[in-house]
């Protein structure tokens, strides 16, 4: 007899319960435990959504329910946090079916006292809402939490921050972002610029397949796709899909075949701005998962010479697999230590990837718990390392060597002014170009994307 198939909500309750959102990868947590839902879409839907609206959601309990989380136990706690994501964010899922089942786990976790304070909770919050949805210039902004760039869900009495008086503390409650970060990005961007991150920063990222173009088109792989019943959307350059699937994308046949890699088409672009020929020698020091080095072996029609490396072993280990996969055969995957005796025997070094560690600012959306591992004090450790990897860089390169740094973040200091002090203490290099990109929804010409920042150095 077949074990019993989880619901969402247990499945989302199961995983929020062992996440910790300080260490953990949530999505390798999500992926052990979506085998054992038949609803794996909501799942994902309902664990990531309490992630990256869990300030606001914390904010709306203890308001509207009267409570704070140091007299809950965890894992009550996130129950409530599941039913009150529903109720406010997800406004066509009924009512009566977030309250019964959330009931339901209360029961099978504790007594009937345990159940009537969820209950009660929960209640509060419904009995606070005016409308579950409604279009943002229809509510005071005080009264209403966005769900997306049209539409939120009222409250009956003021939920957040006035804006026009502070703008920060507004948004960092609205969109659950940590109001330090809020306020650079103010300083940086401005206002107008300041919002659209935000919404893209708590988007529902799309799920971006860049084609194996060594055997494969785009076209190609959308009818292959299509055939197999999974629903894809080509962009209008015919480069890359938008995957609209319920279940595990490495579970595709197309995926474990080498058809395809997961990229967001900023992190693609990094590699495009470099333009590599057939018959470059690249070195790639930050490589894991190797997204980055695949994009460049595509490029160089998988040709030439890239050489792999990363710190972390475990990480090294997933480069080998993904370029296995993708039946790559330029590039050689190293360990750290051997990088400096292999580019010493190089007769030529065209270029040196530098896909540093960094903040994470531009892809707040798909990996949620990044926002909550931020905080101001912590970026001078990564500017540190970032710089010093820049000078391990520059003492590899030959006369020539292009250096391509890249971060996913947004931050001016990890970027336009990480580079521009680099030139300034290495003055034999030239800045060719870079560009900044930040995160945004979708539009009708392009996809949903996260930020991001890429330089082109030259050794003179």
């Amino acid at each position: 007899m077949a074990p019993q198939r989880l619901s969402a909500r247990k499945t989302a309750w199961l995983v929020l319960n062992q996440c910790d959102i300080t260490r953990h990868d949530t999505a390798e947590l999500l992926n052990d435990t979506l085998p054992k839902t038949d609803r794996p879409a909501q799942a994902t839907d309902i664990v990531f959504g309490v992630l990256r609206n869990r300030l606001a959601i914390d904010c709306v309990i203890k308001k509207c329910g009267s409570v704070e989380p140091a007299h809950v136990k965890p894992a009550l706690w996130n129950l409530l946090r599941i039913g009150t994501y529903e109720l406010v964010y997800a406004p066509k899922t009924v009512e009566y079916a977030i309250l019964n089942e959330v009931a339901d786990l209360a029961r099978q976790k504790g007594t009937a006292r345990t159940v009537g304070f969820i209950n009660a909770v929960l209640r509060a919050i419904q009995k606070n809402i005016s409308s579950r949805q409604l279009p943002l210039k229809e509510v005071s902004r005080r009264k209403i939490l966005p769900q997306d760039i049209q539409s939120g869900c009222a409250f009956t009495t003021d939920m957040l921050p006035d804006p026009e008086k502070d703008s920060a503390n507004y948004y960092g409650i609205a969109f659950s972002l940590p109001t330090w970060l809020i306020s650079q990005w103010l300083a940086a961007y401005g206002p107008e610029k300041t919002l659209q991150i935000c919404f893209a920063s708590n988007r529902h990222p799309s799920v971006i397949a860049q084609p194996n173009t060594l055997c494969t088109t785009a076209e190609k792989l959308a009818t292959r796709l299509s055939d197999e019943g999974i629903e894809c959307e080509i962009n209008p350059e015919k480069t890359m899909l938008c995957i609209k699937h319920a279940g595990q994308i490495t579970k595709i046949q197309e995926f474990l075949d080498g058809f395809f890699t997961i990229q967001d088409p900023t992190a693609a672009e990094a590699m495009k701005l470099l333009s590599p020929q057939p018959d470059w020698t690249v070195v790639d020091l930050c490589a894991a998962p190797g997204g980055k080095s695949i994009a460049l072996a595509m490029l160089m029609d998988d040709k030439g010479t890239i050489l792999t490396t990363d710190n972390d072993p475990n990480r090294l280990q997933k480069v080998r697999q993904n370029v296995k996969r993708m039946r790559l055969n330029a590039i050689e995957v190293i360990f750290p230590n051997q990088i400096e005796q292999k580019v010493q025997k190089l007769k030529r070094l065209d270029a040196i990837i530098l896909d540093v560690p960094c903040s994470n600012t531009g892809v707040l959306a798909r990996r949620a718990e990044a926002r909550w591992r931020l905080y101001n004090n912590n970026i001078a450790p990564l500017l540190k390392t970032q710089t010093r990897l820049l000078t391990q860089a520059a003492a590899l390169c030959q006369q020539h060597t292009i250096i391509v740094y890249s971060t996913c973040s947004i931050q001016p200091d990890e970027n336009q002014q990480q580079i521009q002090q680099f030139l300034s203490q290495h003055p034999s290099f030239t800045l060719i170009t870079e560009k900044l990109t930040l995160p945004a929804l979708k539009t009708p010409d392009l996809f949903d994307h996260d930020g991001g920042y890429v330089a082109i150095l030259q050794q003179k």
